[in-house]
């Protein structure tokens, strides 16, 4: 019975016959008349020869920087087919490559040639000479027998191979194929099957020399494994290659596995490796298992597949990652003593986290009082130790519990040089770049807990961290977080928040975040973010605006004076009245100040009517003056007094109804009140 090999699908856009890699369709159909025409004739007949003419060119041609082209029988229920691997990234069918007469014409004679030697794909690799490929196409036409379709009939091809010496093509016949009740994918079951065959067939190459056999199996495993790409393929190839190793002499005993593992990149054995420590981790993950095979057999090609990984990792000296060597050490992977030095110090800082955290509220005390003459050093050093490993396992709490033991020690004990040394080695431990974008990255979280402590360690950090805050705060839609990523930028401040305020109208568009930031700023107490406030006098938002000039007057008090008076001509009255307020506490006896109450309080057609709250602080503004010299005095008695006066309405029934009066009763009960305070007594 035939193998059925399930490849992935055509995608729907390419389901329809047509010829989407002429060069390929080209080649193919010349590879598949060449076939047909030398079985007709004779190889030196003319037209035969006619039919090899530029053929070879053609391959070289189209394989380019590409390792080999593969052609292999797709069966199944439905249907049989040609499938192309090598030459895309994904496999092609013969009824993609070509259009469809010619798909429907040509692939049941290519088939026949399949059948005709039992065979289930062959490979072109990309070294192959001409002469081995014009011998091949010779031997493949070759007209059927009695034994055709049967082992008998791969046997006589495979040596009719040897004896012409093909190193260059690679040949599964349907009998090779292993490790069908494994279910395995069909790149892995078709990799295993073709490194059995060409490993196995090395040795029987009379003409090449042990040199030769030792660099064609290395090209052998390469051209196997390359087409398996991903860590979740190869961990499958190399847990299952004990399907591959019986028998084979050019190995030497040696496992199948430790030569594919040396023709691994490092980063390509890394995923590898993440990929079975899940599988040995959840055990449920892994492929399904051969009914008589129990799990422990599985669990243990794993083990030994990953240990050989690691070996090879601390054979070519590489630091391997903090979560990986965790990983294979709970796995018991590797021995301690076995590891690069690198790798070594990682484990013992690990080692020491453990301790540490057994014990942290003893460490922590011990660390408050670090400047009081205890064994500084030690501690110091296991405190810097220990830092990256609580950053990467995320113990956010610890780390800054150990932070503001450390603040507080150099606070106690400013002129300690133990200390000043840690806090600097600590900050350059959590500056790391890969430390700081994985601080960033977490900051972005629901938990407010957690952003909190985030918030503690990279002020720790200081102005390193602001690059990085910036584009956090631009970068995030939770306004949460925009929050407290504020907060940590705030607390960096000098250039840190400069940058960000001469920013802010332009990264923050909402409101409350806006006036959020703004009211933590008047809390500051820092006058020199006052120039950057000042440009939000001028946003589109009458909250916003109120909320700049709350903070400005927190931070500058008198000294706003001149952004107060700026502030008398906003477009809505609720600034005014905020700035008149502010400019009544300063008691400003600026001129623009007058001239507005005056014209706020006399109704001058040149500018909009106030409301009654605006007017009521105009009155209390001036009734402030009743301390200052006499011409102030007189000056708010006189704006005071003329409000006071009547108006002639401008209608003819205005004859009839005398005058008006220009405000109303609480306005003129707050004109009253402010000539009393000023020492004027009104009747009416």
């Amino acid at each position: 019975m035939e193998p059925t090999l399930l490849v992935k699908p055509p995608s729907p856009t390419a389901s329809f016959h047509s010829e989407a890699h002429p060069d390929l369709a080209d080649f193919t159909l010349g590879l598949i008349k060449a076939m047909l025409r030398t079985g007709y004739y004779a190889p030196d007949h003319p037209e035969a020869r006619k039919t090899f003419t530029g053929l070879y060119e053609e391959f070289k041609h189209l394989i380019g920087a590409r390792s080999e082209l593969t052609y292999l029988v797709q069966t199944t229920r439905e249907s049989r087919t040609i499938i192309i691997d090598g030459y895309d990234l994904v496999p092609l069918s013969l009824d993609q490559v070509m259009m469809r007469g010619m798909a429907d014409l040509f692939k049941s004679k290519f088939l026949e040639f399949f059948d005709r030697w039992n065979l289930l794909s062959f490979s072109l690799k990309a070294d192959i000479t001409a002469e081995e490929f014009y011998s091949f196409i010779i031997l493949m036409s070759q007209p059927p027998t009695a034994s055709q379709g049967t082992p008998e009939a791969a046997e006589r091809l495979t040596l009719a191979f040897l004896d012409q010496h093909i190193l260059h093509i690679s040949t599964v016949f349907n009998d090779d194929v292993v490790g069908k009740h494994r279910r395995l994918p069909w790149r892995v079951e078709m990799a295993l099957s073709r490194l059995r065959r060409d490993l196995r067939l090395l040795p029987l190459y009379k003409l090449a020399t042990p040199e030769k056999i030792q660099r064609v199996k290395m090209q052998v495993i390469d051209d196997v494994i390359r087409p398996v790409r991903t860590p979740g393929l190869l961990r499958d190839l190399l847990v299952n290659c004990d399907l591959v190793v019986h028998d084979i002499a050019v190995l030497e005993g040696a496992q199948i596995e430790r030569e594919i593992v040396r023709s691994l990149s490092e980063e390509m054995l890394v995923a590898t490796a993440w990929e079975l420590v899940k599988d040995l981790e959840q055990p449920g993950t892994t492929q399904p298992k051969i009914p008589e095979e129990r799990s422990s057999d599985e669990a243990a090609r794993r083990l030994s597949v990953l240990r050989e990984i690691a070996a090879r990792l601390c054979s070519v000296g590489s630091t391997i990652e903090d979560d990986l060597l965790e990983a294979l050490l709970r796995e018991q992977v590797l021995p301690l003593e076995d590891l690069p030095s690198d790798n070594r110090r990682a484990v013992e800082a690990r080692q020491l986290t453990e301790t540490f955290l057994a014990r942290k509220d003893q460490y922590l005390s011990r660390l408050a009082q670090i400047g009081q003459g205890n064994a500084e050093t030690q501690l110091a050093s296991m405190v810097h130790r220990i830092m990256p490993v609580l950053l990467r396992r995320k113990e956010y709490p610890t780390v800054t519990e150990l932070l503001q033991a450390v603040n507080k020690a150099r606070h106690l004990s400013p002129t300690s040089q133990v200390l000043e040394e840690m806090a600097g080695l600590l900050s350059q431990s959590v500056a790391t770049q890969d430390t700081l974008a994985q601080l960033i990255k977490d900051l972005n979280s629901q938990n407010k807990d957690r952003r909190d402590h985030l918030v503690e360690i990279l002020v720790f950090v200081g102005h390193r961290a602001g690059p990085r805050l910036l584009e956090a705060f631009v970068a995030s839609d939770n306004k949460s977080v925009r929050v407290s990523t504020f907060e940590a930028i705030q607390r960096i401040g000098g250039g840190v928040l400069q940058t960000f305020l001469s920013q802010l109208p332009e990264i923050e568009h909402e409101r409350l975040v806006i006036c959020h930031i703004l009211e933590a700023l008047g809390n500051l107490g820092d006058a020199s973010v006052a120039q950057p406030i000042s440009r939000l006098l001028h946003h589109a938002d009458v909250h916003v605006r109120q909320s700049a000039l709350s903070a400005l007057f927190k931070l500058e008090g008198a000294a706003a004076e001149a952004r107060l008076i700026q502030a008398l001509h906003d477009r809505e009255g609720g600034v005014r009245q905020m700035a008149v307020s502010y400019l009544k506490r300063i008691r400003s006896r600026h001129p623009q100040a007058f001239e507005f109450y005056g014209k706020a309080l006399g109704h001058d057609p040149s500018m909009p009517p106030e409301t009654d709250a605006v007017l009521i602080q105009v009155c209390q503004a001036l009734a402030s003056f009743q301390t200052l010299p006499a011409d102030d005095i007189a000056k708010a008695k006189t704006i005071l007094l003329s409000a006071l006066h009547p108006v002639q309405e401008k209608i003819v029934l205005a004859w009839f109804k005398g005058r008006s009066s220009r405000h109303s009763e609480r306005v003129r009960a707050a004109i009253r009140e402010a000539l009393v305070a000023l020492g004027t007594s009104v009747t009416n």
